[in-house]
């Protein structure tokens, strides 16, 4: 009688942990591997999100304009602290650049509920869009809430702010009033 007679063989059970183990690394590295990071001098991702008119509003489509885009949600404290000088910058750049520049505020709240309101009591009149299932979250990869993205006329990312900031401080704008003055040289191809 040899070792290996009355004793089921190990290999098939080892095999099988291996196999499932590289199946389930490599999903987790597909899933990961799908969104590219978001950075600074590339093209920003496109999506598609519906504003609180339920209308769809694609990134791509405010191709040659500049686009400020922030994320934020109602119940954070500073968000509700920055939104007052994002309107000022809203209605500043409205005024001088009405066909050049979109501001898209991204919600992430839950639940669109709130926004209406919280649109009102701070009167804030630039573009709702809502992330309910965090979809672009995941693809702009936020740090959290609030930050901000500038894109340039040919949807490259120019600039990541992170965290609240005063839009009425006249270096925070330079940026983007440089990019509404002189337009970026057009990508070949």
């Amino acid at each position: 009688m040899t070792l290996s007679e009355g004793k089921p063989s190990r290999l098939p059970v080892i095999v099988g942990l291996i196999v499932i183990c590289t199946l389930a690394f490599g999903a987790v590295w597909m899933q990961g591997a799908k969104y590219e990071p978001v950075l600074i001098g590339k093209l920003a991702p496109d999506f598609a999100l519906k504003n609180l008119n339920g209308e769809t509003r694609k990134l791509s489509d405010y191709r040659g304009q500049v686009v400020f885009l922030n994320f934020w949600a109602t119940w954070c404290k500073p968000c509700q602290e920055e939104m007052p000088s994002m309107e000022s910058l809203h209605q500043a750049f409205e005024a001088d650049f009405a066909d050049d520049f979109v501001m898209l505020a991204v919600s992430i709240d839950k639940s669109a509920n709130d926004i209406p309101a919280f649109m009102a009591k701070h009167k804030l009149t630039f573009e709702v869009l809502h992330d309910r299932w965090g979809k672009v979250d995941r693809i702009y990869k936020i740090m959290g809430v609030p930050e901000t993205y500038v894109i340039n006329q040919n949807g490259v990312l120019v600039e990541k702010i992170i965290g609240p900031r005063d839009w009425n401080i006249a270096q925070h704008t330079q940026g983007m009033l440089a990019l509404l003055q002189n337009s970026p040289i057009p990508p070949e191809g």
